[in-house]
């Protein structure tokens, strides 16, 4: 082997060893960040969970009052029970988003009977039900939108290289956001 050779095999060698060194320096500079942002959003999911059952229980009442208003809304009742019947049921946090969407456009057309129907607003059983509903609506949306910043912010530090080879050798995987349609984000709910 001749010393031109050696010297290249040096000079790659030590490259090497630097960017090795530069990855790993990378990482550990990220990774309190990573786990921070991590923790965030899974509790945000965690909140978002628990808003929606907080809501589900809530359902089958403001199910009745609209219906002991005005009979006839038996569709609506049975879409809005089948959504809340598979947020329920599913583990899959695809499936629960999917429910909770439904839930929320079953709730824009209460929405609308609650603006085209004179004296539903007043109706004492409705009322009380709307008002919380309406509340953890609220909150299920900014807990979403939260988590979903946070998700964003999380999976763009995952990418830039040289970290993103190592960060999913520690179990720094990306998460999913599920955005919410806009359709129902654009709805005002009072």
């Amino acid at each position: 082997m001749n010393v031109r050779t050696s010297r290249i095999i040096e000079f790659c060698f030590s490259f090497l060893v630097a960017f090795l060194v530069l990855s790993v320096m990378s990482f550990l500079s990220l990774r309190p960040v990573l786990k921070e942002v991590r923790f965030e959003a899974r509790a945000e999911w965690d909140g978002f969970v628990r808003a929606v059952k907080e809501r589900n229980e809530l359902l089958p009442g403001l199910i009745e009052a609209v219906k002991g208003f005005e009979p006839g809304h038996t569709k609506l009742a049975e879409s809005l029970l089948e959504a809340r019947s598979i947020s329920v049921r599913t583990a899959d946090p695809s499936g629960l988003v999917a429910a909770v969407d439904d839930i929320e456009r079953c709730l824009v057309q209460i929405d609308n009977l609650v603006k085209t129907r004179s004296g539903l607003e007043q109706y004492p059983p409705f009322v009380g039900n709307w008002k919380r509903v309406l509340k953890l609506t609220q909150r299920i949306s900014w807990l979403r939108s939260t988590y979903n910043a946070d998700v964003k912010l999380y999976n763009r530090l995952l990418t830039p290289f040289p970290q993103n080879l190592i960060t999913s050798v520690f179990g720094f995987v990306p998460l999913t956001d599920y955005p919410s349609p806009g359709s129902i984000g654009d709805s005002d709910f009072r």
